[in-house]
Formats: C-alpha cells, sequence, structure tokens
C-alpha cells in the first residue's frame, strides 16, 4: 500500500510522469501499488519549467523512500517531504538526504560500491530529488532555490572529496592530472546528480 504521507496531487503527478513516459503493461502497474516510480532526470531552465517540458531519454525506477519531494508554493515557502523548511536551511535539509545514512531506513536506500580510487564505499541507489514549483512563483525565487538545490549536491561531494582524496570539488574538477580526472569521474558516479522539476497547481 501506498505511504500516507504521500498526498492525493503527489501521486497523481507521480502517476502521470509514469504515464506518459513509459507504456503501460500489467508488471509496471503492479510497481506502482508497491510504491515505486518511473520518473526522469532531467535538467532545464526556467522556460522550459514554465512549459512544463520534459526529456523521455532518461528512466529509471526508484522506491518512494528514495524520492525526495521539494513543494514551493506560489510565495516561495517550501516543504521537503511535507516539512516546512527555512529557505536557509534547504542546503543542510537536502545534504541528510544526499549523503548516505544506511542506519536510518526512513532515509534513501544504500548499497556498495567498490571503486579503483575511492575503495568501497556506501552509496545511496537511485536517489532522485523532485521540485514541484507552484506557476506563479516570480523568477527570481525559482531562481534562488534551485540553486541551493544543485549546491546541496556539490557541498556533498565536496565533503566527499576533501575526505577521500584530500582535495576540494574545484580542486578535483580543475586539474589536469590523469588520476584526479578519474577520481572526478569516480565521483560523479558515485554522488550522480538526478534532479527533476514539475509545475504544480496555482
Amino acid at each position: 500500500t501506498l505511504p500516507v504521507i504521500m498526498t492525493k496531487t503527489t501521486l497523481k503527478i507521480l502517476i502521470l510522469i509514469l504515464t506518459i513516459t513509459t507504456s503501460s503493461c500489467k508488471k509496471e502497474l503492479e510497481t506502482i501499488l508497491e510504491a515505486d516510480y518511473k520518473v526522469i532526470e532531467i535538467d532545464y531552465g526556467f522556460d522550459n519549467y514554465k512549459k512544463n517540458i520534459r526529456d523521455n531519454s532518461e528512466q529509471f525506477i526508484i522506491k518512494e523512500r528514495n524520492l525526495v519531494i521539494i513543494d514551493v508554493d506560489k510565495n516561495g515557502q517550501i516543504k521537503i517531504k511535507d516539512s516546512f523548511v527555512e529557505d536557509s536551511l534547504i542546503i543542510s535539509e537536502l545534504k541528510k538526504y544526499i549523503i548516505p545514512n544506511p542506519d536510518n531506513n526512513q532515509m534513501p536506500m544504500t548499497i556498495v560500491g567498490d571503486f579503483e580510487y575511492s575503495g568501497k564505499i556506501i552509496m545511496n541507489k537511485n536517489l532522485m530529488i523532485m521540485a514541484k514549483f507552484n506557476e506563479e512563483l516570480d523568477y527570481k525565487k525559482y531562481s534562488g532555490i534551485r540553486n541551493k538545490i544543485y549546491l546541496s549536491f556539490n557541498e556533498a561531494r565536496n565533503d566527499f572529496s576533501m575526505e577521500k582524496f584530500n582535495k576540494t570539488l574545484e580542486e578535483l574538477t580543475k586539474s589536469t592530472e590523469q588520476n584526479d580526472v578519474m577520481k572526478w569521474r569516480e565521483l560523479r558516479e558515485i554522488m550522480p546528480i538526478r534532479y527533476t522539476e514539475i509545475l504544480g497547481e496555482k
């Protein structure tokens, strides 16, 4: 059964995304009932956000607990997983989900990865952050919130880079050394940015 915390509107949106992006079959319908959702990995700007345009190319199945929903109303008030969050706390709150936490079953599911430079590490399994923006939200507030979402990923990546490689994220990405290039590739695989936006109700 679906978790009680999932609102009817959110459930309709998720099922709509699934319906648009994949063909229906009995197995997929059973997956929905098990609280698994097919969503889109996408990165697009404000114009496409206003038009609610999606790209059908990148898809994967995730569990409900791996889906972090950010709900932003027309005034810029923010809910993350149905809890109100101050604008100044968006980054720290999202990092709780981006940084793997296998001991907390309310956080995204994790798996163990084995890498050449990073070694054996715990990583999230198909974490997706989905922002639902009210269509009356102005661009300045939209852009500020969106930037903080990306900053939360980059801060988590920077923490990992410092811990594992003793280099900041900036040092790693700007380096031309082959070892650093490979470390950066590993880091992107370990902490991929999976983020989608949808247009919410007025």
